[in-house]
């Protein structure tokens, strides 16, 4: 999967209200229909921020299915159909994907639910969250082109259904961006190494699995992608040996 070079990330403004419920939404169809749509293909399972929202990759024969606001948009070839969503049975349906309560896309999953029952997408809090999956694919991608300076190759950039992040990793360390969890209500910035025993002292790692950056924190920096970006670097100096020296 390639990802577009990386462009100014867009402004973050505060999370609209709906913003927890139509991220679970999203999350359950991303775990339940649009990844499994690429994984029967393919047999890989990652998805992409896209325009407005998160969606596939182009697939098989030049096949796409992405959300942006709150409908479902599929494309064959030239052909493209866009759908309101309201369910996951109907979005299975349009989407040709044959729902499963164990669709094969990670571990720690949201509950298939009654596939039948309304989802709660709100549109300005869906267009919240592609904005959040932009600011973070510009981020992430400015990472790896430091790092790659530095000469360390960072794996690509992509968004895991199970978890709903985005994120890529170097050398056992994970760097990402959640729209948020269980950890946090909100959405953050991470660095988790694989291994969190033993980090260095410091005030930087702040969590259990490594250290967070707080969407409070970017709403009041006056660069958001740059304070983003000092923290990942700052991350990978600190985790990969190198004295805390940035990439």
């Amino acid at each position: 999967m390639t990802n577009p070079a990386p462009n100014p990330p867009p402004r973050l403004e505060p999370l609209t209200e709906g913003f927890t419920e139509t991220r679970d939404a999203l999350r359950r169809l991303a775990v339940y229909v649009v990844s499994p749509a690429r994984k029967a293909v393919t047999g890989r399972i990652g998805l992409q921020a896209t325009a407005g929202g998160f969606g596939t990759p182009p697939f098989g024969d030049d096949e796409q299915l992405r959300v942006e606001g709150g409908s479902l948009h599929r494309r064959r070839g030239t052909t493209a159909d866009s759908a309101p969503i309201t369910s996951l049975s109907a979005a299975a349906a349009f989407a040709g994907v044959t729902l499963s309560d164990d669709p094969g896309v990670g571990s720690d999953l949201p509950g298939l639910g009654d596939p039948d029952a309304p989802l709660g997408v709100s549109a300005p809090a869906a267009k919240a969250l592609g904005d959040w999956y932009a600011f973070s694919t510009s981020v992430l991608e400015a990472l790896r082109a430091a790092l790659a300076a530095s000469g360390l190759e960072c794996s690509e950039v992509q968004l895991w259904p199970e978890h709903f992040d985005l994120g890529c990793n170097i050398e056992g360390v994970n760097f990402g961006c959640s729209p948020g969890d269980g950890f946090s209500a909100e959405p953050y910035i991470y660095v988790g190494p694989w291994n969190s025993e033993g980090l260095p002292d410091g005030d930087f790692w702040n969590a259990p699995f490594g250290a967070v950056l707080g969407y409070k924190e970017l709403l009041g920096a006056e660069d958001q992608g740059e304070a983003a970006l000092s923290f990942l670097r700052r991350g990978a100096g600190l985790a990969l040996g190198r004295a805390g020296e940035e990439p």
